[in-house]
């Protein structure tokens, strides 16, 4: 059962940080970041949009610079919203990297970050178009589809897109069949965002492949 760290284990350190993800590199076997675009042109690692829902700061992470954004603080951390390359290199070439695009227009950047790093690395994103954008550009990278509505549309997405894997919220393993279906499209299952013991137990027993945790249990 692969351990991936939602947010570098983001309620038990400040999400997205280059220490958060340090400190899960120990316990996951892969950590999931959040990739967007800042305003000074570099990816970062932030998965809202608005600063002020986890820092001290204002304003969109897309009109702050780089600097602007490191001088935020995370969650009474000291730490500030960092690029995606410190984070990538904080985190040893053991430990697999889950890189979860939030927008449009970072793929080709991204790609040329993913040039220096050693990590096994699978791109995930909500939205088909950035996966499209991968498969285009590099064919030899893993993708995983993420769905929390509509599993039926959404799974025909992710096996349009010829994905490795399909993450479904947590939610849609039980009581549908989208665990098996996804095994017989040699698709693994990697559920999120799971917070406990008990349900990483329940997910186990259900089939899923992998946990997608907020916090180690």
């Amino acid at each position: 059962m692969q351990i991936t760290a939602h947010r570098a284990f983001g309620e038990q350190h400040p999400e997205n940080t280059v220490d958060a993800a340090r400190r899960a590199a120990r316990f996951a076997d892969a950590v999931e970041l959040d990739v967007r675009r800042c305003g000074s042109g570099e990816l970062v690692v932030s998965h809202w949009d608005n600063v002020e829902l986890v820092t001290d700061g204002r304003g969109d992470v897309e009109d702050l610079s780089a600097t602007e954004l490191a001088d935020l603080d995370v969650e009474d951390s000291d730490s500030g919203i960092p690029l995606l390359t410190e984070v990538t290199e904080a985190i040893p070439p053991s430990v697999g990297l889950n890189l979860e695009i939030k927008e449009t227009g970072v793929v080709a950047d991204l790609l040329a970050v993913l040039e220096a790093v050693e990590n096994d690395v699978v791109i995930s994103s909500l939205h088909p178009d950035p996966l499209w954008r991968t498969r285009m550009l590099d064919e030899s990278i893993p993708l995983a589809f993420n769905f929390d509505v509509r599993p039926e549309a959404n799974f025909e997405t992710a096996t349009t897109l010829d994905c490795e894997y399909a993450n479904p919220h947590w939610t849609l393993c039980f009581g549908t069949d989208l665990v098996e279906r996804a095994h017989e499209e040699g698709m693994e299952v990697h559920a999120w965002p799971v917070d406990s013991r008990v349900l990483a137990w329940a997910l186990e027993r259900r089939g899923v492949d992998g946990l997608i945790m907020t916090q180690p249990v």
